[in-house]
Protein backbone atom coordinates (compact mmCIF):
# COMPACT_ATOMS: atom_id res chain seq x y z
CA UNK A 1 0.00 0.00 0.00
CA UNK A 2 1.21 3.33 -1.19
CA UNK A 3 1.56 6.03 1.82
CA UNK A 4 2.85 8.70 -0.18
CA UNK A 5 -0.12 11.20 -0.78
CA UNK A 6 2.04 13.26 -3.23
CA UNK A 7 2.55 10.85 -6.82
CA UNK A 8 2.57 11.95 -10.40
CA UNK A 9 0.20 9.42 -12.94
CA UNK A 10 0.94 9.28 -16.24
CA UNK A 11 -0.95 6.98 -19.30
CA UNK A 12 0.33 5.72 -22.74
CA UNK A 13 -2.05 5.45 -25.67
CA UNK A 14 0.31 2.89 -27.79
CA UNK A 15 -1.17 1.00 -30.64
CA UNK A 16 -0.68 -2.49 -28.85
CA UNK A 17 -0.88 -1.42 -25.27
CA UNK A 18 -2.57 1.42 -22.82
CA UNK A 19 -0.19 1.84 -20.08
CA UNK A 20 -0.71 3.64 -17.21
CA UNK A 21 1.56 4.22 -14.28
CA UNK A 22 2.01 5.98 -10.71
CA UNK A 23 5.28 7.14 -9.58
CA UNK A 24 6.91 9.45 -6.55
CA UNK A 25 9.47 12.22 -8.21
CA UNK A 26 12.67 11.62 -5.61
CA UNK A 27 14.60 15.10 -4.93
CA UNK A 28 18.05 13.67 -6.89
CA UNK A 29 15.69 12.77 -10.21
CA UNK A 30 15.32 9.18 -9.10
CA UNK A 31 11.16 7.83 -9.91
CA UNK A 32 9.70 5.72 -6.93
CA UNK A 33 7.44 3.48 -8.54
CA UNK A 34 4.34 2.99 -6.78
CA UNK A 35 1.92 1.11 -9.67
CA UNK A 36 1.84 0.53 -13.16
CA UNK A 37 -0.96 -1.26 -15.18
CA UNK A 38 -1.64 -2.14 -18.80
CA UNK A 39 -4.35 -3.01 -20.94
CA UNK A 40 -4.34 -4.73 -25.44
CA UNK A 41 -5.24 -2.03 -27.39
CA UNK A 42 -5.29 -3.24 -30.76
CA UNK A 43 -8.84 -2.92 -31.17
CA UNK A 44 -9.12 0.23 -30.77
CA UNK A 45 -6.25 1.89 -31.52
CA UNK A 46 -4.57 2.22 -34.77
CA UNK A 47 -1.55 4.03 -35.77
CA UNK A 48 -1.64 5.65 -32.60
CA UNK A 49 -5.19 7.45 -33.06
CA UNK A 50 -8.43 6.15 -31.19
CA UNK A 51 -11.04 4.61 -33.80
CA UNK A 52 -13.35 2.93 -30.71
CA UNK A 53 -14.10 6.00 -27.99
CA UNK A 54 -16.47 3.09 -25.67
CA UNK A 55 -13.45 0.78 -25.86
CA UNK A 56 -10.80 3.34 -25.16
CA UNK A 57 -13.23 4.90 -22.54
CA UNK A 58 -13.58 1.37 -20.58
CA UNK A 59 -9.82 1.03 -21.20
CA UNK A 60 -9.12 4.23 -19.19
CA UNK A 61 -11.48 3.02 -16.38
CA UNK A 62 -9.83 -0.41 -15.85
CA UNK A 63 -6.65 1.26 -15.55
CA UNK A 64 -7.23 3.66 -13.31
CA UNK A 65 -9.17 1.11 -11.05
CA UNK A 66 -6.23 -0.77 -11.07
CA UNK A 67 -3.99 1.50 -10.03
CA UNK A 68 -6.26 2.99 -7.24
CA UNK A 69 -6.47 -0.77 -5.99
CA UNK A 70 -2.47 -1.16 -5.94
CA UNK A 71 -2.28 1.98 -4.31
CA UNK A 72 -4.97 2.14 -2.14
CA UNK A 73 -5.10 6.13 -3.02
CA UNK A 74 -7.55 7.75 -5.66
CA UNK A 75 -6.36 9.29 -8.58
CA UNK A 76 -7.45 12.86 -9.24
CA UNK A 77 -6.00 13.55 -12.77
CA UNK A 78 -3.59 12.03 -15.30
CA UNK A 79 -0.64 12.93 -17.87
CA UNK A 80 -1.33 11.54 -21.16
CA UNK A 81 0.55 11.04 -24.29
CA UNK A 82 0.03 12.42 -27.43
CA UNK A 83 1.49 11.16 -30.80
CA UNK A 84 0.38 8.77 -33.79
CA UNK A 85 0.01 9.01 -37.66
CA UNK A 86 -0.21 12.58 -38.92
CA UNK A 87 1.58 14.07 -35.92
CA UNK A 88 4.41 16.07 -37.79
CA UNK A 89 6.63 19.39 -37.98
CA UNK A 90 5.42 22.40 -40.18
CA UNK A 91 7.43 25.83 -40.60
CA UNK A 92 6.37 28.94 -39.81
CA UNK A 93 7.91 32.37 -40.12
CA UNK A 94 5.95 35.58 -38.41
CA UNK A 95 7.76 39.03 -39.33
CA UNK A 96 7.54 42.11 -37.91
CA UNK A 97 8.55 45.94 -39.35
CA UNK A 98 9.14 48.29 -36.78
CA UNK A 99 9.43 52.38 -38.20
CA UNK A 100 13.16 52.63 -36.17
CA UNK A 101 15.91 51.00 -34.73
CA UNK A 102 14.03 50.19 -31.56
CA UNK A 103 14.88 47.26 -28.70
CA UNK A 104 13.37 44.15 -28.79
CA UNK A 105 11.56 43.44 -25.68
CA UNK A 106 9.95 40.18 -24.18
CA UNK A 107 6.42 41.56 -24.84
CA UNK A 108 7.12 41.85 -28.94
CA UNK A 109 9.06 37.54 -28.86
CA UNK A 110 5.22 37.07 -26.96
CA UNK A 111 3.26 39.04 -29.56
CA UNK A 112 5.40 37.34 -32.41
CA UNK A 113 4.81 33.87 -30.81
CA UNK A 114 1.02 34.14 -29.96
CA UNK A 115 0.48 35.45 -33.96
CA UNK A 116 2.53 31.84 -34.69
CA UNK A 117 0.43 29.96 -32.43
CA UNK A 118 -2.73 31.44 -34.04
CA UNK A 119 -1.47 30.09 -37.56
CA UNK A 120 -2.71 26.68 -37.59
CA UNK A 121 -5.39 26.32 -40.74
CA UNK A 122 -8.97 24.49 -40.19
CA UNK A 123 -8.33 20.98 -40.29
CA UNK A 124 -4.97 21.26 -38.28
CA UNK A 125 -3.73 21.81 -34.51
CA UNK A 126 -0.69 22.99 -33.10
CA UNK A 127 0.33 20.98 -30.23
CA UNK A 128 3.36 22.63 -29.75
CA UNK A 129 5.82 25.38 -31.08
CA UNK A 130 9.68 25.41 -30.48
CA UNK A 131 10.97 28.67 -31.70
CA UNK A 132 14.01 28.23 -34.25
CA UNK A 133 15.79 31.69 -34.53
CA UNK A 134 14.89 35.05 -34.98
CA UNK A 135 17.42 37.68 -37.80
CA UNK A 136 17.54 40.81 -36.79
CA UNK A 137 19.02 42.59 -39.99
CA UNK A 138 21.86 40.51 -41.40
CA UNK A 139 22.05 38.76 -37.67
CA UNK A 140 20.36 35.41 -36.37
CA UNK A 141 20.11 35.16 -33.01
CA UNK A 142 17.70 32.57 -30.39
CA UNK A 143 17.67 34.99 -27.70
CA UNK A 144 16.93 38.27 -29.32
CA UNK A 145 15.77 40.61 -26.36
CA UNK A 146 17.21 43.85 -26.07
CA UNK A 147 18.71 43.56 -29.20
CA UNK A 148 18.43 46.76 -31.63
CA UNK A 149 16.61 46.13 -34.62
CA UNK A 150 13.99 47.86 -37.22
CA UNK A 151 13.03 44.21 -38.46
CA UNK A 152 12.62 40.67 -36.64
CA UNK A 153 11.82 37.98 -38.83
CA UNK A 154 10.89 35.23 -36.07
CA UNK A 155 11.53 31.46 -37.43
CA UNK A 156 9.11 28.93 -35.66
CA UNK A 157 8.71 25.07 -36.14
CA UNK A 158 5.33 23.49 -34.93
CA UNK A 159 4.43 20.81 -34.41
CA UNK A 160 1.16 19.99 -35.49
CA UNK A 161 -1.56 16.68 -35.57
CA UNK A 162 -5.13 16.41 -37.30
CA UNK A 163 -7.64 18.71 -35.18
CA UNK A 164 -9.76 15.65 -34.34
CA UNK A 165 -6.48 14.14 -32.51
CA UNK A 166 -6.54 16.05 -28.89
CA UNK A 167 -10.17 16.39 -28.90
CA UNK A 168 -10.31 12.63 -29.26
CA UNK A 169 -8.48 11.96 -26.74
CA UNK A 170 -9.99 14.75 -23.99
CA UNK A 171 -13.54 13.21 -24.92
CA UNK A 172 -12.73 9.77 -23.80
CA UNK A 173 -11.04 10.84 -20.79
CA UNK A 174 -13.91 13.26 -20.25
CA UNK A 175 -16.39 10.12 -19.97
CA UNK A 176 -14.26 8.06 -18.47
CA UNK A 177 -14.59 10.88 -15.58
CA UNK A 178 -10.90 11.06 -15.80
CA UNK A 179 -9.05 14.89 -15.46
CA UNK A 180 -6.00 15.38 -18.14
CA UNK A 181 -3.57 17.26 -16.34
CA UNK A 182 -1.53 17.96 -19.26
CA UNK A 183 -0.76 16.43 -22.82
CA UNK A 184 2.82 16.10 -23.82
CA UNK A 185 4.08 14.55 -26.90
CA UNK A 186 5.29 11.31 -26.29
CA UNK A 187 8.26 11.14 -28.51
CA UNK A 188 9.60 14.75 -27.25
CA UNK A 189 9.65 13.08 -23.32
CA UNK A 190 11.35 10.17 -24.39
CA UNK A 191 13.98 12.06 -26.48
CA UNK A 192 15.03 14.33 -23.47
CA UNK A 193 14.97 11.32 -21.36
CA UNK A 194 17.34 9.09 -23.96
CA UNK A 195 19.77 11.39 -25.93
CA UNK A 196 22.57 13.26 -24.17
CA UNK A 197 23.61 16.89 -24.13
CA UNK A 198 26.27 16.41 -26.27
CA UNK A 199 24.21 14.13 -29.06
CA UNK A 200 21.35 17.11 -29.11
CA UNK A 201 24.52 19.76 -29.45
CA UNK A 202 25.87 18.16 -32.08
CA UNK A 203 23.11 16.82 -34.02
CA UNK A 204 21.57 13.44 -34.28
CA UNK A 205 18.09 11.29 -34.98
CA UNK A 206 16.30 9.77 -32.81
CA UNK A 207 14.12 7.14 -33.65
CA UNK A 208 11.24 5.29 -31.76
CA UNK A 209 10.14 1.62 -33.47
CA UNK A 210 6.91 1.42 -32.29
CA UNK A 211 4.16 -0.90 -32.73
CA UNK A 212 2.44 0.49 -35.56
CA UNK A 213 4.33 3.77 -36.40
CA UNK A 214 7.89 4.65 -36.25
CA UNK A 215 8.95 8.04 -34.98
CA UNK A 216 11.85 10.57 -36.08
CA UNK A 217 12.91 13.65 -34.65
CA UNK A 218 16.22 15.33 -35.66
CA UNK A 219 18.35 17.92 -33.54
CA UNK A 220 20.57 19.97 -34.13
CA UNK A 221 22.29 23.09 -31.72
CA UNK A 222 19.81 21.63 -28.53
CA UNK A 223 16.69 22.06 -30.60
CA UNK A 224 14.12 20.25 -32.51
CA UNK A 225 14.74 20.65 -36.33
CA UNK A 226 12.23 18.17 -38.00
CA UNK A 227 10.01 15.55 -36.61
CA UNK A 228 7.38 13.27 -38.13
CA UNK A 229 5.69 9.72 -37.55
CA UNK A 230 5.54 7.04 -39.96
CA UNK A 231 3.07 4.84 -40.11
CA UNK A 232 4.97 1.51 -40.22
CA UNK A 233 6.07 -0.26 -37.44
CA UNK A 234 6.50 -4.20 -36.16
CA UNK A 235 2.91 -4.93 -36.43
CA UNK A 236 3.59 -4.55 -39.97
CA UNK A 237 6.14 -7.32 -40.17
CA UNK A 238 3.77 -9.49 -38.35
CA UNK A 239 0.52 -8.67 -40.48
CA UNK A 240 3.43 -9.87 -43.81
CA UNK A 241 3.87 -13.09 -41.75
CA UNK A 242 0.77 -13.83 -41.40
CA UNK A 243 0.13 -13.73 -45.25
CA UNK A 244 1.59 -17.17 -44.67
CA UNK A 245 -1.55 -17.98 -43.25
CA UNK A 246 -1.08 -18.10 -39.86
CA UNK A 247 -2.80 -16.10 -36.33
CA UNK A 248 -0.76 -13.06 -35.27
CA UNK A 249 0.34 -14.71 -32.36
CA UNK A 250 2.22 -17.51 -34.70
CA UNK A 251 3.73 -15.01 -36.37
CA UNK A 252 4.99 -12.75 -32.86
CA UNK A 253 6.53 -16.06 -31.93
CA UNK A 254 8.02 -16.41 -35.18
CA UNK A 255 9.24 -12.91 -35.84
CA UNK A 256 11.00 -13.74 -32.64
CA UNK A 257 12.22 -16.75 -32.64
CA UNK A 258 13.99 -16.53 -36.54
CA UNK A 259 13.38 -12.98 -37.55
CA UNK A 260 16.30 -10.84 -39.09
CA UNK A 261 16.51 -7.66 -40.59
CA UNK A 262 19.34 -8.82 -42.88
CA UNK A 263 18.79 -12.07 -44.35
CA UNK A 264 21.72 -14.64 -43.95
CA UNK A 265 23.79 -15.12 -47.64
CA UNK A 266 23.44 -18.57 -46.90
CA UNK A 267 20.03 -18.35 -45.76
CA UNK A 268 19.28 -21.74 -48.48
CA UNK A 269 21.29 -24.18 -46.23
CA UNK A 270 19.04 -23.59 -43.15
CA UNK A 271 16.56 -26.28 -42.50
CA UNK A 272 12.64 -25.06 -43.05
CA UNK A 273 10.11 -23.41 -40.45
CA UNK A 274 7.98 -25.76 -39.09
CA UNK A 275 4.43 -24.12 -38.76
CA UNK A 276 1.97 -25.01 -35.70
CA UNK A 277 -0.55 -26.57 -38.33
CA UNK A 278 2.73 -29.07 -39.54
CA UNK A 279 2.89 -26.87 -42.85
CA UNK A 280 6.66 -25.97 -43.69
CA UNK A 281 8.23 -22.48 -44.88
CA UNK A 282 11.35 -22.68 -46.50
CA UNK A 283 13.61 -20.81 -44.29
CA UNK A 284 14.70 -17.77 -46.84
CA UNK A 285 11.19 -17.01 -48.02
CA UNK A 286 10.24 -15.96 -44.36
CA UNK A 287 13.43 -14.01 -43.88
CA UNK A 288 12.91 -12.53 -47.27
CA UNK A 289 8.97 -11.18 -45.70
CA UNK A 290 10.59 -9.39 -42.44
CA UNK A 291 14.02 -7.94 -44.41
CA UNK A 292 11.58 -6.15 -46.91
CA UNK A 293 9.36 -4.78 -44.27
CA UNK A 294 12.72 -3.72 -42.25
CA UNK A 295 13.88 -1.88 -45.18
CA UNK A 296 10.45 -0.31 -46.11
CA UNK A 297 10.50 1.47 -42.58
CA UNK A 298 14.51 2.48 -42.58
CA UNK A 299 14.41 4.37 -46.11
CA UNK A 300 11.18 5.65 -44.46
CA UNK A 301 13.43 7.15 -41.42
CA UNK A 302 16.00 8.25 -43.92
CA UNK A 303 13.55 10.23 -46.23
CA UNK A 304 12.53 11.94 -43.30
CA UNK A 305 16.47 12.79 -42.26
CA UNK A 306 16.47 14.03 -45.76
CA UNK A 307 13.34 16.75 -45.28
CA UNK A 308 15.18 17.80 -42.33
CA UNK A 309 17.48 19.27 -44.70
CA UNK A 310 20.90 18.13 -42.58
CA UNK A 311 22.57 15.61 -43.76
CA UNK A 312 25.21 12.82 -42.14
CA UNK A 313 27.88 15.13 -41.75
CA UNK A 314 26.19 17.48 -39.58
CA UNK A 315 24.57 14.92 -37.56
CA UNK A 316 27.63 13.70 -35.48
CA UNK A 317 25.98 12.27 -32.55
CA UNK A 318 24.29 9.81 -35.08
CA UNK A 319 21.16 7.65 -35.03
CA UNK A 320 19.60 7.12 -31.03
CA UNK A 321 17.06 4.06 -31.63
CA UNK A 322 14.93 2.57 -29.68
CA UNK A 323 11.64 0.89 -29.17
CA UNK A 324 10.19 -2.84 -29.67
CA UNK A 325 11.78 -3.11 -32.92
CA UNK A 326 14.69 -2.29 -33.11
CA UNK A 327 15.61 -5.24 -30.91
CA UNK A 328 15.68 -6.96 -34.10
CA UNK A 329 18.40 -9.08 -34.87
CA UNK A 330 21.04 -7.33 -37.13
CA UNK A 331 18.97 -4.17 -37.16
CA UNK A 332 21.64 -2.42 -36.75
CA UNK A 333 23.64 -3.51 -40.22
CA UNK A 334 20.58 -2.86 -41.96
CA UNK A 335 20.44 0.50 -40.61
CA UNK A 336 24.42 0.87 -41.56
CA UNK A 337 23.36 -0.16 -44.81
CA UNK A 338 20.22 2.17 -45.86
CA UNK A 339 21.19 5.09 -43.79
CA UNK A 340 25.10 5.21 -44.38
CA UNK A 341 25.44 6.68 -40.43
CA UNK A 342 28.00 4.64 -38.77
CA UNK A 343 27.72 5.86 -35.33
CA UNK A 344 24.40 3.91 -33.81
CA UNK A 345 23.76 4.21 -30.56
CA UNK A 346 20.26 1.54 -29.47
CA UNK A 347 18.80 2.52 -26.00
CA UNK A 348 16.70 -0.11 -23.71
CA UNK A 349 15.79 1.73 -20.86
CA UNK A 350 16.11 5.44 -20.26
CA UNK A 351 18.33 7.19 -18.46
CA UNK A 352 15.64 7.71 -15.56
CA UNK A 353 17.07 5.97 -12.14
CA UNK A 354 14.01 3.69 -10.92
CA UNK A 355 13.33 3.16 -7.28
CA UNK A 356 11.28 -0.44 -7.57
CA UNK A 357 11.89 -3.02 -4.70
CA UNK A 358 8.92 -3.93 -4.37
CA UNK A 359 8.61 -4.53 -8.53
CA UNK A 360 12.52 -5.87 -8.94
CA UNK A 361 12.16 -6.96 -12.59
CA UNK A 362 10.04 -3.75 -13.54
CA UNK A 363 10.58 -2.29 -17.12
CA UNK A 364 13.45 -4.60 -17.57
CA UNK A 365 12.44 -4.84 -21.80
CA UNK A 366 11.79 -1.83 -21.76
CA UNK A 367 8.10 -1.57 -22.31
CA UNK A 368 7.35 0.86 -19.91
CA UNK A 369 9.68 3.53 -21.51
CA UNK A 370 7.43 5.81 -22.92
CA UNK A 371 5.43 6.44 -19.73
CA UNK A 372 8.10 6.41 -17.31
CA UNK A 373 8.78 9.79 -19.88
CA UNK A 374 5.56 11.47 -19.27
CA UNK A 375 5.56 10.57 -15.43
CA UNK A 376 8.87 12.71 -15.58
CA UNK A 377 6.83 15.32 -17.29
CA UNK A 378 4.34 15.82 -14.10
CA UNK A 379 4.39 18.86 -12.14
CA UNK A 380 0.47 18.57 -10.11
CA UNK A 381 0.09 15.96 -7.86
CA UNK A 382 -2.59 13.29 -9.09
CA UNK A 383 -3.38 11.99 -5.70
CA UNK A 384 -7.47 12.50 -4.82
CA UNK A 385 -6.56 10.95 -1.38
CA UNK A 386 -6.78 8.07 0.45
CA UNK A 387 -9.39 5.16 -1.03
CA UNK A 388 -13.27 5.76 1.11
CA UNK A 389 -12.41 9.25 1.57
CA UNK A 390 -14.07 12.12 -0.27
CA UNK A 391 -11.73 13.75 -2.58
CA UNK A 392 -10.60 17.21 -1.46
CA UNK A 393 -12.81 19.76 -3.66
CA UNK A 394 -11.08 21.48 -6.66
CA UNK A 395 -12.73 24.01 -8.60
CA UNK A 396 -14.83 23.14 -11.58
CA UNK A 397 -13.22 23.19 -14.63
CA UNK A 398 -15.44 25.57 -17.34
CA UNK A 399 -17.74 23.90 -19.61
CA UNK A 400 -16.03 23.91 -22.88
CA UNK A 401 -18.88 24.01 -25.82
CA UNK A 402 -19.02 21.35 -27.85
CA UNK A 403 -18.05 22.22 -31.51
CA UNK A 404 -20.68 21.14 -34.15
CA UNK A 405 -19.66 18.69 -36.62
CA UNK A 406 -18.16 20.09 -39.62
CA UNK A 407 -19.08 18.29 -42.94
CA UNK A 408 -16.86 18.63 -45.99
CA UNK A 409 -19.04 20.64 -47.72
CA UNK A 410 -18.93 23.21 -44.90
CA UNK A 411 -15.40 22.59 -44.41
CA UNK A 412 -15.50 23.92 -48.32
CA UNK A 413 -17.43 26.51 -47.92
CA UNK A 414 -15.49 27.82 -44.47
CA UNK A 415 -12.45 27.87 -46.23
CA UNK A 416 -13.33 29.44 -49.58
CA UNK A 417 -15.13 31.94 -47.25
CA UNK A 418 -11.78 32.43 -45.10
CA UNK A 419 -10.38 32.61 -48.82
CA UNK A 420 -12.77 35.23 -50.04
CA UNK A 421 -11.82 37.50 -46.69
CA UNK A 422 -8.12 37.39 -47.08
CA UNK A 423 -8.33 38.71 -50.73
CA UNK A 424 -11.04 41.23 -49.51
CA UNK A 425 -8.78 42.73 -47.30
CA UNK A 426 -5.39 42.54 -49.29
CA UNK A 427 -7.55 44.44 -52.09
CA UNK A 428 -8.79 46.64 -49.09
CA UNK A 429 -5.37 47.27 -48.06
CA UNK A 430 -4.17 47.77 -51.37
CA UNK A 431 -6.79 50.59 -51.87
CA UNK A 432 -5.82 51.82 -49.03
CA UNK A 433 -2.30 52.25 -49.81
CA UNK A 434 -3.30 54.20 -53.50
CA UNK A 435 -4.94 56.44 -51.72
CA UNK A 436 -2.82 57.32 -48.90
CA UNK A 437 0.06 57.87 -52.03
CA UNK A 438 -2.40 60.00 -53.46
CA UNK A 439 -3.14 61.47 -50.20
CA UNK A 440 0.48 62.15 -49.93
CA UNK A 441 0.68 63.95 -53.80
CA UNK A 442 -1.93 65.78 -53.22
CA UNK A 443 -0.58 67.24 -49.97
CA UNK A 444 2.78 67.35 -51.65
CA UNK A 445 1.42 69.88 -54.80
CA UNK A 446 -0.31 72.02 -52.39
CA UNK A 447 2.79 72.22 -50.03
CA UNK A 448 4.41 72.96 -53.61
CA UNK A 449 2.07 75.79 -54.62
CA UNK A 450 2.40 77.29 -50.77
CA UNK A 451 6.13 77.04 -51.55
CA UNK A 452 5.87 79.62 -55.34
CA UNK A 453 2.96 81.67 -53.60
CA UNK A 454 5.18 82.46 -50.74
CA UNK A 455 8.14 82.97 -53.30
CA UNK A 456 6.53 84.98 -55.40
CA UNK A 457 5.38 87.41 -52.52
CA UNK A 458 8.86 87.75 -51.52
CA UNK A 459 9.77 88.43 -54.69
CA UNK A 460 7.38 91.62 -54.94
CA UNK A 461 8.05 92.67 -51.62
CA UNK A 462 11.78 93.03 -52.26
CA UNK A 463 11.08 95.03 -55.40
CA UNK A 464 8.57 97.17 -53.47
CA UNK A 465 11.35 98.23 -51.02
CA UNK A 466 13.64 98.77 -53.61
CA UNK A 467 11.28 101.15 -55.16
CA UNK A 468 10.63 103.10 -51.96
CA UNK A 469 14.31 103.13 -51.15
Amino acid sequence: MATEDNFIVAIELGSSKVSGIAGCKQPDGAIQILAFAQEPSTTFIRKGRINNVNKMTQCIINIKEKLEQKMQKSVSRVYVGIGGMGMHTVANTVVRHLDSKVEVTQDMIDSMCDENRNSANIDRDILESVPQEYRLGTQLQTEPVGILTDNIEGHYLNIVANSTVREEIRNCFRNASVSIADLPITVLAMADNILTGPEKRSGCVFVDMGSETTSVAVFKNNMLRHLAVIPLGSANINRDIMSLQIEDDEAEELKLKYGSAIADSDAEEHKPILLRDGRQVKYEEFCGLVEARIEEIILNVKTQITLSKYDNAQLIGGLIITGGASHMKDIDKAFVRDTKFEKIRFVRNLRIPLVNKDFPDFNADGQWNAAIALLDKGEINCCGGSIGQPEPEEPEEPEVPEEPIITEEERLRIAAEETARIKAEAEAEARRKLEEEANLKAAARKNNFKLFGTKIRDFFSGLVSEKDN
